[in-house]
């Protein structure tokens, strides 16, 4: 059994699979923050699944780009818990795991998370025949720069898909990633270290330290 989850954005998820099909999958989006929400929520997920940790055999767990807290906490939570269990971890893209929850979709997929001050974390994706291609690397861009790269019909997902598909006139559809899109990545090949968090920007409290000792 693979288990997957998400913490890359303001929402918590966890998913358990099979050979592929998915058994059991919990998400939350009530507020709390993912060091209350994660634990419980991975105990629950293999509970409901009827199964046991000892049943599991693979990790898999968003590691960027994303909340700088919520990535730590996923990360930390799957390593703890592959470790313990002596099983690999993975690392899969937070943007991809987006994306894998529209491979419904017939042509292009952009995924994007909020990253504040007018920037988003985004990557363009194709699909066609339910199979997810990589059009363009997950990167930090304006929001508007990267809106002109992404001509209609685009299916915006990720949490500021909102966002993109109004100022755009484009659809927006599966705002978060999620466990079974990490899954998704993981089963299909696209992993990577799960140790090796990918920011792609300096955290806040990194650049409020720089602002302060920079003259």
């Amino acid at each position: 059994m693979l288990l997957a989850i998400d913490s890359s954005s303001a929402t918590a998820s966890a998913a358990l699979t099979r050979g592929g099909a998915l058994i059991a999958e919990a998400f939350l989006n009530n507020g709390l923050t993912h060091s209350q929400t994660l634990a419980p929520m991975i105990d629950a997920v293999i509970r409901s699944a009827g199964a046991a940790p000892s049943d599991i055999t693979q990790v898999a767990v968003t590691n960027g780009p994303g909340s700088f807290t919520g990535l730590r906490i996923g990360a930390a939570t799957a390593l703890g818990f592959a470790n313990a269990l002596g099983v690999p971890c993975a690392g899969v893209s937070s943007l991809m795991a987006a994306a894998y929850n529209a491979v419904d979709w017939e042509g292009t997929v952009c995924a994007a998370m909020d990253a504040r001050r007018g920037q988003i974390y985004c990557a363009m994706f194709h699909v066609k025949h339910n199979i997810l291609h990589r059009v363009t690397e997950d990167e930090a861009a304006d929001r508007e720069a990267f809106l002109q790269k992404a001509p209609p019909p685009v299916l915006w997902v990720g949490d500021a898909a909102a966002l993109c598909a109004r100022e755009g006139d484009r659809i927006a559809a599966r705002p978060y990633p999620s466990g079974y899109g990490a899954a998704l990545c993981a089963l299909n090949g696209h992993t990577r270290p799960a140790d090796k968090i990918v920011y792609l920007r300096v955290p806040q409290a990194e650049r409020e330290r720089l602002a302060r000792t920079t003259p």
